[in-house]
């Protein structure tokens, strides 16, 4: 394994506290926390976008967060210029698929959707990120989520029909946070190789269920990635992601770690042991979250989880425990 020596300072950044976060919240963050998270985030210039939530989406939550929508957005910010720093997300599994759900290049001014799917969903996301860049005008990520769990052929199958798609980032995410990347360095290095060879910004979403996140994003632009996402606190679903403020130089954006301080309780994440012994096996952490509900002892969850196959690692089957 050679690395060559690339900075991980040149990364594109995404914020993802609001949206990733989210999950932590039920997606109700208070509308004053979120404007100062807004107002502050959009001054930290290495930020590329900040991610608001997921748009117009009622599945998991009714709550503002998880169903953006243009009143919403004006709620936020009144600031047009600022919009462009503005990413949302739609997960293919739960959102519309109807073009009239989403607004045209005349009514909309945010900078970024990223369509995430899951490995059965491939063929439908693409086409659904198409048409929503085509009739938004923004720049558009393809987010393919539990990466670990991907064959060599789906991961290719990703990034060719993201491309065709006319995706500007492909994002691999972590969503178990098993990677490591410096067991897997040759590996993504050569998919990092390919997405770049077809002009697009290859992104990985780091989870951090087995503390990794941190190597792996100094990893990151030895390999060829040019993007990745961070939130506060590394609030996010499960045990969260990259922190933030591990990544930010205090001097550059100070105010961010007011922001920490100040609202300690609601950027607290409720992680634990359970979701170490998740990421282990490569399954969703929903598994680890009901282990921790019912009170089972992480020693019987070790023999359950590595009994889980298939498609049951990445979709969470009720009753499998």
């Amino acid at each position: 394994m050679t690395y060559t020596q690339k900075s991980p300072d040149n990364l594109t950044l995404i914020d993802v506290t609001l949206r990733d976060g989210g999950h932590q919240v039920n997606f109700d963050w208070p509308i004053e926390y979120s404007k100062k998270h807004i107002s502050e985030l959009s001054k930290v210039n290495k930020i590329k976008y900040i991610e608001l939530g997921y748009w117009k989406q009622t599945a998991k939550s009714r709550n503002p967060h998880y169903q953006m929508d243009e009143r919403i957005l004006s709620k936020l910010s009144s600031e047009q210029d600022q919009f462009k720093k503005f990413s949302l997300m739609v997960d293919c599994h739960y959102c519309s698929h109807n073009q009239n759900d989403y607004p045209s290049k005349e009514e909309f001014g945010v900078g970024l959707f990223r369509v995430c799917s899951r490995s059965e969903d491939i063929d439908r996301a693409t086409r659904l990120g198409e048409m929503i860049k085509n009739r938004t005008g923004c720049k558009l990520s393809m987010n393919f989520f539990n990466i670990t769990n991907y064959s060599d052929n789906e991961l290719k199958q990703c990034i060719q029909k993201a491309s065709d798609a006319g995706a500007d980032y492909i994002y691999f995410a972590d969503s178990h946070g098993t990677l490591d990347l410096l067991d897997e360095f040759d590996k993504y290095s050569m998919l990092a190789e390919m997405i770049s060879n077809k002009n697009i910004t290859p992104g990985l979403h780091l989870h951090d269920h087995s503390g990794k996140a941190y190597l792996n994003y100094r990893i990151l632009p030895k390999a060829g990635f040019g993007a990745t996402d961070v939130s506060l606190s590394g609030i996010g679903k499960g045990s969260g992601n990259l922190k933030l403020e591990y990544v930010i130089k205090p001097l550059d954006a100070p105010a961010i770690y007011d922001l920490l301080v100040n609202n300690t309780k609601l950027l607290t994440n409720k992680s634990s042991i359970f979701e170490l012994i998740s990421s282990s096996y490569s399954i969703t952490d929903y598994y680890a979250l009901e282990a921790r509900s019912r009170n089972i002892l992480p020693s019987q969850f070790i023999k359950l989880a590595k009994t889980i196959k298939g498609k049951n690692k990445d979709n969470y089957k009720k009753g499998i425990l």
